[in-house]
């Protein structure tokens, strides 16, 4: 008995088909994803900025608020200028972070609020969001490593939060918010 050995023979439709069936689903995927985006996109926006008035409000309850520049504003109290919140962001160790800066009319940091910094670790760079880390700020006119204490483990978080808060002083500084 004699079995005759059969070659497979790969053919170009055989990686071809799978190859286009592929790249249809992939097709299919991303202008699904783009098509969600572009539904959504609004409604995020709406919401970031309901948040950031939000977090205008509780820092200068009852003040009206002007627009200096993009993410400026000054507060104003019965005609009467109160200070200024001061919307920025910078990096932290998972992504961005976003923080909102009321500062007095002389440029003294009121109050410190975290828009964002969702993608910090959980545990460890989201303790940059309590009262105890905001307070240390404070006061003062510009901050520093040794003059903020850190979160353990999470000074990576910490520095962006300190390069945020100096971002919002400096855009003060350039508005001539101590002039005023």
């Amino acid at each position: 008995m004699h079995k005759k050995n059969k070659k497979q023979t790969l053919h170009a439709k055989d990686i071809l088909i799978p190859a286009f069936a592929l790249c249809l689903i992939c097709l299919v995927v991303a202008g699904a994803m783009a098509g969600v985006n572009a539904l959504t996109i609004k409604a995020v926006e709406e919401n970031e900025q309901m948040t950031a008035a939000a977090s205008r409000e509780a820092m200068f309850p009852g003040a009206e608020f002007e627009t200096v520049q993009d993410n400026c504003f000054a507060a104003y109290r019965d005609g009467t200028l109160a200070g200024y919140v001061i919307e920025t962001g910078a990096q932290g160790y998972g992504g961005p972070i976003k923080i909102a800066v009321a500062l007095d009319p002389e440029g003294s940091i009121r109050q410190l609020q975290i828009l964002a910094a969702d993608s910090e670790t959980p545990g460890l760079g989201q303790k940059i969001k309590e009262e105890g880390f905001l307070r240390q700020f404070a006061g003062k006119q510009s901050v520093s490593l040794n003059e903020i204490d850190a979160v353990a483990g999470a000074t990576i978080s910490s520095s962006g939060v300190m390069s945020a808060v100096n971002d919002a002083i400096k855009i003060y500084h350039s508005i001539g918010g101590d002039a005023q």
